[in-house]
């Protein structure tokens, strides 16, 4: 049988242990430290929900540049959970941190799979089972390699750090030092547009797939489309889609991207949209999110009074049909109770002219 986390209300809150193979945990010298925790959190958590009253929660210091538990509690649980990096040694991990705890702290490292929902895969355990290990002392490091089948390349993991004490006194956890040379996931793009406001401002949408170890967005805009500058940022929220209002009113052609921010510092960057300043007619049509779930938007020339909207089948059957409203620039389809496949958008401007786009619904 495997070994799965049960997660009943946050991810460290139960575990069945049933080993499917066995860690074996072996001291060793050759940590060097991956995140310091300097900056920002670099993406950790701690549980805010919790099954035990003795169970608390570490928090970010800026001024220590760690991260600290100091809860005041004398007997009490504090766990540490690593955003989602990649396997890149098969059957084995180096994983080590710096820390200061109060005498007879005891500490447990497991590796758990990084998907998102429940149950989750323990893939290695330093205790193998529910006991925990000593502290060696009231501030040092641990350098430890966990090695384990169950470990695979390519395959998302992360880590709980837990630490149990039965004194006074804050416990800090700094200086991690981790063998995941592929880093942590970045963040899917899988759409992004522009959108024409009736006061000629300008509003970017962009649709996220994934959205792992993400800090923020950087919208970066441009006049050639080669030069950008920075126009603003987006704190990541966990959301699907995003939005950013474009200050000011659009009087040239301008040049939109969007880069997103990891903790880590990685970035990538969404295709380069070009927004004219005058309304193109016959530009096509643009759909947003791409693919669709249960609403999409059309965007669309600026619409008349005799402006629609239609929805096809890939057969050319007729299913639904949207009078747009004048002088606006999209509209929204509802999509509930369509089933999942390609379909046909067509915007009719009410004067011959008609544009087509094909509609993906998940």
């Amino acid at each position: 049988m495997k070994k799965f986390l049960l997660s009943v209300a946050c991810i460290a809150s139960a575990i069945a242990a049933l080993a499917q193979n066995p860690t074996t945990v072996t001291t060793v010298t050759n940590c060097s430290v991956f995140r310091n925790f300097n900056t920002s959190d670099e993406g950790f958590s701690s549980p805010s929900i919790y099954s035990d009253a003795n169970d608390v929660s570490f928090f970010w210091n800026p001024i220590a540049g760690a991260e600290i538990e100091s809860s005041g509690i004398r007997n009490r649980s504090a766990s540490l959970i690593s955003p989602t990096y990649i396997q890149t040694i098969p059957g084995n991990l180096t994983v080590g941190f710096r820390y200061v705890a109060p005498p007879n702290t005891q500490y447990r490292i497991r590796i758990i799979s990084g998907v998102g929902s429940a149950p989750l895969e323990v893939l290695a355990n330093t205790a193998n089972g529910p006991n925990y290990t000593p502290l060696p002392g009231t501030a040092g490091n641990i350098c430890l390699l966990l090695t384990d089948a169950d470990l695979v390349v390519g395959g998302q993991i992360r880590i709980e750090f837990t630490f149990r004490a039965t004194r006074n006194g804050n416990i800090l956890f700094d200086d991690l030092a981790l063998s995941v040379a592929g880093g942590p996931l970045p963040v899917t793009f899988n759409g992004f547009v522009a959108r024409k406001n009736a006061g000629g401002t300008i509003r970017l949408l962009w649709d996220v797939g994934t959205e792992v170890n993400v800090k923020g967005y950087e919208v970066e805009s441009s006049t050639n489309g080669v030069d950008f500058t920075d126009a603003g940022y987006v704190a990541a929220s966990g959301s699907r889609v995003y939005g950013f209002d474009y200050p000011g009113k659009l009087v040239q052609t301008m040049f939109f991207r969007v880069r997103n921010i990891d903790f880590d510092g990685r970035s990538k960057y969404t295709p380069i949209i070009k927004v004219y300043a005058r309304e193109q007619t016959g530009a096509g049509i643009q759909l947003y999110p791409v693919p669709a779930h249960d609403q999409v938007t059309v965007q669309h020339d600026k619409s008349s009074e005799r402006s629609f909207i239609s929805l096809y089948s890939m057969e050319g059957k007729l299913l639904q049909r949207v009078v747009a409203i004048p002088n606006t620039l999209q509209t929204q389809l509802n999509l509930q109770t369509l089933t999942p496949g390609i379909y046909i958008v067509s915007y009719d401007d009410g004067y011959s002219s008609v544009q087509n786009a094909r509609l993906v619904k998940n």
